[in-house]
């Protein structure tokens, strides 16, 4: 089983959420850190001015293995966002691709985002930080 993290739970993680942390602690050898996770943050940085958070994303980066996001991801977001769309459920476009690269890898996401989330269909989802 492969965890993809979104956003949101590297965040908490990183912040020392006792919820996700002992969970992430115990899943580490099957989290990979989506690239779309690490692209994120640069966008907040950009709007703030503030790098801390890509710093911090960063540092993180170094201890997981990455995942790149792959044409067959594309693939899977084009079709995703297609069925999302017909039934007027879309949701936000970075977690449009960190689902699409779920479902194509068969990898849980982990999120506390779960309105979102939990409107892909197929799409394996958890949230550690409520558990």
């Amino acid at each position: 089983m492969i965890f993809l993290p979104d956003t949101n739970a590297c965040s908490h993680f990183m912040r020392g959420h006792p919820g996700i942390t002992v969970r992430w602690l115990a899943e580490a050898p099957r989290i990979r850190l989506p690239v779309i996770v690490v692209a994120e943050p640069e966008y907040g940085a950009d709007k703030s001015g503030s790098r801390r958070q890509v710093e911090r994303l960063a540092e993180l980066a170094r201890t997981l293995p990455g995942e790149p996001f792959t044409r067959e991801d594309a693939a899977a977001f084009g079709r995703l966002r297609g069925d999302l769309e017909r039934r007027g459920e879309i949701i936000g476009g970075f977690d449009l691709l960190i689902a699409a690269q779920g479902l194509r890898l068969g990898a849980t996401v982990v999120t506390h985002n779960l309105r979102e989330f939990c409107r892909v269909t197929g799409l394996k989802v958890e949230d550690w930080q409520s558990a």
